[in-house]
Protein backbone atom coordinates (compact mmCIF):
# COMPACT_ATOMS: atom_id res chain seq x y z
CA UNK A 1 0.00 0.00 0.00
CA UNK A 2 1.04 3.64 -0.78
CA UNK A 3 1.01 6.26 1.70
CA UNK A 4 -1.32 9.12 0.06
CA UNK A 5 -1.76 11.72 2.90
CA UNK A 6 -0.46 12.25 6.76
CA UNK A 7 -2.43 14.69 8.86
CA UNK A 8 -0.17 16.12 11.22
CA UNK A 9 -0.95 17.67 14.69
CA UNK A 10 1.78 19.50 17.32
CA UNK A 11 4.82 17.55 15.95
CA UNK A 12 7.73 19.48 17.31
CA UNK A 13 7.51 22.98 15.33
CA UNK A 14 4.48 22.02 13.12
CA UNK A 15 1.22 22.49 14.49
CA UNK A 16 -0.81 21.22 11.48
CA UNK A 17 0.04 19.96 8.41
CA UNK A 18 -2.00 18.27 5.40
CA UNK A 19 0.61 16.82 2.78
CA UNK A 20 -0.45 14.63 -0.09
CA UNK A 21 2.31 12.32 -1.08
CA UNK A 22 3.46 11.20 -4.35
CA UNK A 23 3.08 7.45 -5.51
CA UNK A 24 6.85 7.19 -5.64
CA UNK A 25 9.97 9.88 -4.98
CA UNK A 26 8.76 12.76 -2.63
CA UNK A 27 11.59 15.17 -1.87
CA UNK A 28 11.12 17.62 1.28
CA UNK A 29 14.01 20.35 1.55
CA UNK A 30 14.65 23.30 3.65
CA UNK A 31 17.15 24.67 6.26
CA UNK A 32 17.92 23.05 9.01
CA UNK A 33 15.52 22.78 11.80
CA UNK A 34 12.56 23.83 9.03
CA UNK A 35 10.93 20.61 10.12
CA UNK A 36 11.94 18.63 7.61
CA UNK A 37 12.92 15.62 9.71
CA UNK A 38 9.92 15.88 11.65
CA UNK A 39 7.47 14.91 8.85
CA UNK A 40 9.62 11.71 8.47
CA UNK A 41 9.25 11.56 12.42
CA UNK A 42 5.16 11.61 11.99
CA UNK A 43 5.43 9.26 9.32
CA UNK A 44 7.63 6.73 11.49
CA UNK A 45 5.52 7.54 14.37
CA UNK A 46 1.91 6.45 12.63
CA UNK A 47 4.09 3.44 11.86
CA UNK A 48 5.45 1.94 14.77
CA UNK A 49 4.03 4.64 17.68
CA UNK A 50 7.38 5.54 18.24
CA UNK A 51 10.15 7.79 17.06
CA UNK A 52 13.39 7.36 15.23
CA UNK A 53 14.56 10.64 17.01
CA UNK A 54 13.37 10.82 20.74
CA UNK A 55 12.17 8.05 23.35
CA UNK A 56 10.51 11.07 25.39
CA UNK A 57 6.95 11.87 24.26
CA UNK A 58 7.66 15.03 26.03
CA UNK A 59 10.10 15.98 23.32
CA UNK A 60 7.87 15.48 20.29
CA UNK A 61 4.93 17.07 21.26
CA UNK A 62 5.21 20.70 20.38
CA UNK A 63 5.79 23.15 22.84
CA UNK A 64 2.73 24.24 25.48
CA UNK A 65 0.91 21.67 24.19
CA UNK A 66 -0.13 18.00 25.52
CA UNK A 67 -0.56 15.53 22.66
CA UNK A 68 -0.09 15.08 19.31
CA UNK A 69 -2.14 13.77 16.75
CA UNK A 70 -1.75 11.64 13.29
CA UNK A 71 -4.00 10.86 10.61
CA UNK A 72 -2.65 8.43 7.61
CA UNK A 73 -4.51 7.59 4.32
CA UNK A 74 -3.24 4.31 2.26
CA UNK A 75 -4.16 2.94 -0.61
CA UNK A 76 -3.32 0.36 -2.98
CA UNK A 77 -5.59 -0.96 -6.12
CA UNK A 78 -8.31 -2.14 -4.45
CA UNK A 79 -8.38 -0.81 -1.18
CA UNK A 80 -7.98 2.16 0.86
CA UNK A 81 -6.83 2.17 4.70
CA UNK A 82 -6.96 5.09 7.64
CA UNK A 83 -4.98 5.25 10.49
CA UNK A 84 -4.49 7.30 13.40
CA UNK A 85 -2.63 7.43 16.65
CA UNK A 86 -2.62 10.32 19.47
CA UNK A 87 -0.02 10.62 21.54
CA UNK A 88 0.56 12.00 25.46
CA UNK A 89 2.64 11.72 28.23
CA UNK A 90 0.03 9.64 29.84
CA UNK A 91 -0.47 6.66 26.94
CA UNK A 92 -1.74 6.44 23.46
CA UNK A 93 -4.99 5.88 21.29
CA UNK A 94 -5.27 4.39 17.99
CA UNK A 95 -7.45 3.91 15.62
CA UNK A 96 -7.73 1.96 12.23
CA UNK A 97 -10.95 2.05 9.65
CA UNK A 98 -12.35 4.66 12.35
CA UNK A 99 -11.75 1.49 15.04
CA UNK A 100 -9.87 1.62 18.22
CA UNK A 101 -6.94 -0.97 18.25
CA UNK A 102 -5.04 -1.97 21.49
CA UNK A 103 -1.66 -3.34 19.78
CA UNK A 104 0.43 -1.01 18.24
CA UNK A 105 1.85 -3.95 16.13
CA UNK A 106 -1.02 -3.43 14.01
CA UNK A 107 -0.14 -0.20 12.25
CA UNK A 108 3.56 -1.46 11.60
CA UNK A 109 1.27 -4.28 9.83
CA UNK A 110 -0.78 -1.76 7.81
CA UNK A 111 2.50 0.21 7.11
CA UNK A 112 6.02 -1.03 7.32
CA UNK A 113 8.30 1.73 7.13
CA UNK A 114 12.40 1.59 7.21
CA UNK A 115 14.44 5.02 7.95
CA UNK A 116 17.65 5.53 7.36
CA UNK A 117 19.72 8.73 9.34
CA UNK A 118 23.10 10.02 9.84
CA UNK A 119 23.07 7.85 13.10
CA UNK A 120 22.50 4.71 10.74
CA UNK A 121 25.99 3.82 10.93
CA UNK A 122 25.37 2.30 14.21
CA UNK A 123 23.63 -0.88 13.11
CA UNK A 124 27.71 -1.63 11.99
CA UNK A 125 29.10 -0.33 14.87
CA UNK A 126 27.20 0.26 17.85
CA UNK A 127 25.69 -2.78 20.39
CA UNK A 128 23.93 -5.90 18.98
CA UNK A 129 20.59 -4.31 20.49
CA UNK A 130 20.54 -2.31 17.14
CA UNK A 131 21.17 -4.98 14.82
CA UNK A 132 18.75 -7.44 17.04
CA UNK A 133 15.88 -4.78 16.02
CA UNK A 134 17.13 -4.74 12.71
CA UNK A 135 16.59 -8.52 11.69
CA UNK A 136 13.22 -8.24 14.29
CA UNK A 137 11.78 -5.92 12.16
CA UNK A 138 11.90 -8.15 8.93
CA UNK A 139 10.91 -11.19 10.82
CA UNK A 140 7.57 -9.38 11.99
CA UNK A 141 6.85 -8.40 8.62
CA UNK A 142 7.76 -11.97 6.98
CA UNK A 143 6.69 -14.50 10.08
CA UNK A 144 3.33 -14.79 11.23
CA UNK A 145 4.35 -16.51 13.94
CA UNK A 146 7.01 -14.20 14.98
CA UNK A 147 5.51 -11.84 16.88
CA UNK A 148 3.74 -14.76 19.09
CA UNK A 149 7.37 -16.09 19.94
CA UNK A 150 8.86 -12.91 20.10
CA UNK A 151 5.76 -11.70 22.86
CA UNK A 152 5.99 -14.71 24.94
CA UNK A 153 9.86 -15.11 24.76
CA UNK A 154 10.12 -11.07 26.27
CA UNK A 155 7.39 -12.23 29.25
CA UNK A 156 9.65 -15.57 30.28
CA UNK A 157 13.01 -13.48 30.27
CA UNK A 158 11.11 -10.91 32.72
CA UNK A 159 10.04 -13.66 34.85
CA UNK A 160 13.26 -14.95 34.77
CA UNK A 161 14.92 -11.70 35.78
CA UNK A 162 12.70 -10.72 38.49
CA UNK A 163 13.24 -13.77 40.23
CA UNK A 164 17.41 -13.46 39.87
CA UNK A 165 16.91 -9.84 41.28
CA UNK A 166 14.41 -10.91 43.79
CA UNK A 167 17.62 -13.54 44.81
CA UNK A 168 14.57 -16.46 44.70
CA UNK A 169 15.60 -19.90 44.80
CA UNK A 170 17.21 -21.98 42.09
CA UNK A 171 13.92 -23.85 41.81
CA UNK A 172 11.96 -20.69 41.77
CA UNK A 173 14.50 -19.35 38.78
CA UNK A 174 14.21 -22.58 37.28
CA UNK A 175 10.25 -23.08 36.82
CA UNK A 176 11.05 -20.36 33.66
CA UNK A 177 14.35 -22.28 31.94
CA UNK A 178 11.97 -24.75 30.34
CA UNK A 179 9.68 -22.61 28.37
CA UNK A 180 12.29 -20.08 27.76
CA UNK A 181 14.57 -22.21 26.89
CA UNK A 182 11.63 -23.58 24.11
CA UNK A 183 10.80 -20.03 22.67
CA UNK A 184 14.63 -19.10 22.86
CA UNK A 185 15.33 -21.87 20.60
CA UNK A 186 12.68 -21.35 18.11
CA UNK A 187 13.32 -17.57 18.58
CA UNK A 188 16.96 -18.21 17.62
CA UNK A 189 16.05 -19.93 14.59
CA UNK A 190 13.73 -17.76 12.85
CA UNK A 191 16.57 -14.97 12.95
CA UNK A 192 18.92 -17.65 11.57
CA UNK A 193 16.48 -18.62 8.45
CA UNK A 194 15.84 -14.84 8.22
CA UNK A 195 19.35 -13.86 7.90
CA UNK A 196 20.10 -16.80 5.28
CA UNK A 197 17.23 -15.60 3.58
CA UNK A 198 17.76 -12.14 3.04
CA UNK A 199 21.85 -12.56 2.35
CA UNK A 200 21.64 -13.16 -1.79
CA UNK A 201 19.86 -9.50 -1.82
CA UNK A 202 22.03 -8.29 0.74
CA UNK A 203 24.76 -9.69 -1.49
CA UNK A 204 23.23 -8.14 -4.25
CA UNK A 205 23.02 -4.51 -3.14
CA UNK A 206 26.29 -4.22 -2.04
CA UNK A 207 27.33 -5.62 -5.63
CA UNK A 208 25.58 -2.50 -6.81
CA UNK A 209 26.56 -0.08 -4.39
CA UNK A 210 30.00 -0.90 -3.37
CA UNK A 211 31.35 -3.33 -6.36
CA UNK A 212 31.22 -5.91 -3.68
CA UNK A 213 30.07 -8.99 -3.70
CA UNK A 214 32.19 -10.87 -1.30
CA UNK A 215 29.69 -10.16 1.88
CA UNK A 216 28.11 -12.32 4.07
CA UNK A 217 25.79 -11.91 7.08
CA UNK A 218 26.60 -14.52 10.29
CA UNK A 219 24.01 -14.68 12.92
CA UNK A 220 25.35 -15.41 16.38
CA UNK A 221 22.96 -17.27 18.73
CA UNK A 222 23.53 -15.36 22.24
CA UNK A 223 24.79 -18.70 23.80
CA UNK A 224 27.35 -21.17 23.00
CA UNK A 225 27.14 -23.37 20.20
CA UNK A 226 28.04 -26.56 21.29
CA UNK A 227 25.51 -26.68 24.74
CA UNK A 228 21.54 -26.85 24.58
CA UNK A 229 19.78 -23.74 25.73
CA UNK A 230 18.05 -25.50 28.55
CA UNK A 231 20.98 -26.67 29.94
CA UNK A 232 22.67 -23.84 29.66
CA UNK A 233 20.23 -21.52 31.07
CA UNK A 234 20.26 -23.96 34.24
CA UNK A 235 24.31 -24.45 34.25
CA UNK A 236 24.42 -20.71 34.03
CA UNK A 237 22.11 -20.38 37.67
CA UNK A 238 24.82 -19.06 40.00
CA UNK A 239 26.43 -16.53 37.56
CA UNK A 240 23.17 -15.26 36.86
CA UNK A 241 22.21 -14.85 40.41
CA UNK A 242 24.74 -12.73 40.84
CA UNK A 243 24.52 -10.19 38.01
CA UNK A 244 20.85 -10.49 38.52
CA UNK A 245 19.76 -11.06 34.97
CA UNK A 246 19.90 -13.55 32.41
CA UNK A 247 23.19 -14.25 30.83
CA UNK A 248 22.48 -16.27 28.00
CA UNK A 249 19.58 -16.47 24.52
CA UNK A 250 18.96 -14.58 21.73
CA UNK A 251 18.30 -11.72 23.14
CA UNK A 252 22.16 -11.56 23.17
CA UNK A 253 21.92 -12.39 19.89
CA UNK A 254 24.00 -10.35 17.69
CA UNK A 255 24.40 -10.37 13.41
CA UNK A 256 27.69 -9.80 12.07
CA UNK A 257 28.69 -8.49 8.57
CA UNK A 258 31.36 -9.98 6.82
CA UNK A 259 32.89 -8.21 3.76
CA UNK A 260 36.22 -9.27 2.31
CA UNK A 261 36.33 -12.14 4.68
CA UNK A 262 36.40 -9.51 7.96
CA UNK A 263 34.05 -8.24 10.22
CA UNK A 264 32.82 -4.79 8.43
CA UNK A 265 32.70 -2.19 11.43
CA UNK A 266 36.10 -2.89 11.92
CA UNK A 267 37.57 -2.75 8.66
CA UNK A 268 35.55 -0.47 6.15
CA UNK A 269 35.63 3.38 6.26
CA UNK A 270 32.54 5.27 7.53
CA UNK A 271 31.65 6.03 3.96
CA UNK A 272 31.25 2.40 3.49
CA UNK A 273 29.60 1.51 6.46
CA UNK A 274 26.62 3.84 5.20
CA UNK A 275 26.20 1.92 1.90
CA UNK A 276 26.62 -1.05 3.68
CA UNK A 277 23.55 0.09 5.67
CA UNK A 278 21.72 1.13 2.67
CA UNK A 279 22.26 -2.21 1.06
CA UNK A 280 20.71 -3.88 4.31
CA UNK A 281 17.76 -1.69 3.89
CA UNK A 282 17.19 -2.39 0.35
CA UNK A 283 17.65 -6.26 1.07
CA UNK A 284 15.14 -6.16 3.77
CA UNK A 285 12.73 -4.23 1.35
CA UNK A 286 13.19 -6.37 -2.00
CA UNK A 287 12.85 -9.65 -0.05
CA UNK A 288 9.71 -8.72 2.20
CA UNK A 289 8.43 -7.72 -1.54
CA UNK A 290 9.16 -10.67 -2.61
CA UNK A 291 7.39 -13.14 -0.01
CA UNK A 292 4.52 -11.04 0.73
CA UNK A 293 4.08 -8.76 -1.95
CA UNK A 294 4.29 -5.79 0.79
CA UNK A 295 5.46 -2.40 -0.28
CA UNK A 296 7.63 -0.62 2.55
CA UNK A 297 8.08 3.41 2.73
CA UNK A 298 11.87 4.43 2.76
CA UNK A 299 12.65 7.00 4.48
CA UNK A 300 15.74 8.59 4.05
CA UNK A 301 16.86 11.65 5.93
CA UNK A 302 19.18 14.03 4.80
CA UNK A 303 20.25 12.16 1.97
CA UNK A 304 22.75 15.03 0.41
CA UNK A 305 24.85 15.12 3.88
CA UNK A 306 25.00 11.19 3.86
CA UNK A 307 26.24 10.42 0.31
CA UNK A 308 28.47 12.03 -2.27
CA UNK A 309 26.68 13.04 -5.44
CA UNK A 310 27.94 9.87 -7.44
CA UNK A 311 26.69 7.42 -5.16
CA UNK A 312 23.20 9.46 -4.75
CA UNK A 313 22.75 8.96 -8.33
CA UNK A 314 23.37 5.30 -7.92
CA UNK A 315 21.21 5.06 -4.85
CA UNK A 316 18.48 6.77 -6.54
CA UNK A 317 18.54 5.29 -9.29
CA UNK A 318 18.20 1.57 -7.62
CA UNK A 319 15.22 3.14 -5.66
CA UNK A 320 13.49 4.40 -8.96
CA UNK A 321 14.13 1.21 -10.78
CA UNK A 322 13.34 -1.47 -8.00
CA UNK A 323 11.11 0.49 -5.19
CA UNK A 324 7.79 1.77 -4.43
CA UNK A 325 7.55 4.89 -1.93
CA UNK A 326 10.16 6.70 -0.94
CA UNK A 327 10.52 10.05 1.24
CA UNK A 328 13.84 12.07 1.47
CA UNK A 329 14.70 14.81 3.26
CA UNK A 330 17.60 17.53 2.51
CA UNK A 331 18.90 21.01 2.76
CA UNK A 332 20.39 21.46 -0.23
CA UNK A 333 18.22 20.26 -3.31
CA UNK A 334 21.56 20.35 -5.84
CA UNK A 335 22.55 18.09 -3.44
CA UNK A 336 20.75 15.23 -5.24
CA UNK A 337 20.76 14.01 -8.62
CA UNK A 338 17.05 14.38 -9.54
CA UNK A 339 17.33 14.62 -13.27
CA UNK A 340 15.35 12.33 -15.05
CA UNK A 341 13.10 11.29 -12.35
CA UNK A 342 9.72 11.22 -13.74
CA UNK A 343 7.51 10.12 -10.12
CA UNK A 344 8.84 13.12 -8.22
CA UNK A 345 7.00 15.42 -5.72
CA UNK A 346 9.21 18.26 -4.42
CA UNK A 347 8.11 19.84 -1.02
CA UNK A 348 9.26 22.95 0.91
CA UNK A 349 9.78 23.07 3.90
CA UNK A 350 9.74 26.12 6.22
CA UNK A 351 9.15 27.20 10.12
CA UNK A 352 6.91 24.31 10.35
CA UNK A 353 5.00 24.78 6.97
CA UNK A 354 4.81 22.41 4.24
CA UNK A 355 4.81 24.34 0.31
CA UNK A 356 4.21 21.38 -2.56
CA UNK A 357 6.61 22.69 -5.13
Amino acid sequence: MILKQIHIYDVRNISEAKIEFGNHLNILYGENGSGKSSVLESIYLLSSGKSFRSRQITKIIKENKNKLTLFGKLESKDKTTTLGIEKSSSGHKIHINGESVNQISALAMSLPVLVVTQDSHKLLEAGPQWRRQFIDWGLFHVKHEFHTVWTNYRRLLKNRNQALVNKASRSEVEAWNEGLASYGVTYSELRREYAEAVLPYFVKYTALLLNNENCNLIYKQGWPKDIDLYECLNNQYDRDRISGRTAYGPHRGDITVIMNGRDAKDHVSRGQQKLLVYALNLAQIAYLKEVSGKETLLLLDDLGAELDLAHSRKLLGLISDRFAQVCVTTANLESLPLEGFQDLKLFHVEHGTIHTA
